[in-house]
């Protein structure tokens, strides 16, 4: 009898110790802890910082300034003759130097200009208002029949009434200011003018002349 459970009571201890070892192992009794893998601490993606834009730098906007324009000395010369003499014969100055200077640049020379002033100073003078010239007037006709005729027609004495006598005679001191009063582009190539003054003239020389045919006869 004692044979028979000494066999069994050890079949009874090993099943006993096999569950109960095989209830600590899943229990985890007597096992070392397990060290938990710490998680990963995430890698930050590097943010790329923004290269910031320069800011352009204004150029300033050059206003282009007028161009000076310089007084020619002569029809600045010219132009205080007209705004010394002119008022005191009762004349109005509407002629100024730009002006002079525009007559100038369209082909008349400053001594034609002096010659044309000192006509229309004596046809605005004289006793009669049918034959008062503008510049423009004088110009044309000193270039039609010369000079000399010119002055001829309006009794004028070519001696001491060039460019060189005004230019000496104009002081230099302030002149009056020209009434706003733009002067027309003057051509070279217009029709024929004549003053009424020519006209007369001319009468006069044909009234002169002996009829034709009236002369010596033959022998």
């Amino acid at each position: 009898m004692r044979r028979i459970l000494a066999p069994a009571v050890g079949i009874s201890l090993g099943i006993a110790l096999a569950l109960a070892f095989g209830w600590a192992m899943a229990h985890g009794v007597g096992a070392a802890p397990l060290e938990e893998e710490p998680a990963p601490t995430p890698t930050a993606t590097p943010t790329s910082t923004p290269t910031p834009t320069p800011t352009p730098t204004p150029v300033p906007t050059l206003t282009p300034t007028l161009p000076v324009t310089r007084v020619h000395p002569v029809a600045l010369a010219l132009a205080r003759w007209i705004s010394q003499t002119f008022p005191q014969a009762g004349i109005t100055v509407t002629i100024s130097a730009t002006d002079l200077m525009a007559l100038h640049a369209q082909g008349f020379g400053y001594g034609e200009i002096a010659r044309a002033l000192q006509l229309v100073l004596a046809s605005q003078t004289d006793s009669d208002p049918t034959n008062d010239l503008t510049l423009e007037q004088a110009l044309r006709l000193g270039r039609q029949i010369g000079w000399g005729q010119a002055y001829r027609l309006y009794n004028l004495h070519p001696g001491g009434r060039g460019l060189g006598a005004i230019m000496r005679s104009a002081k230099s001191r302030g002149f009056a200011t020209p009434s706003p009063s733009p002067t027309p582009a003057l051509s070279t190539q217009g029709a024929p003018w004549s003053p009424p003054g020519l006209l007369k003239q001319k009468n006069q020389d044909s009234d002169r002349r002996p009829p034709r045919g009236i002369g010596r006869g033959r022998r």
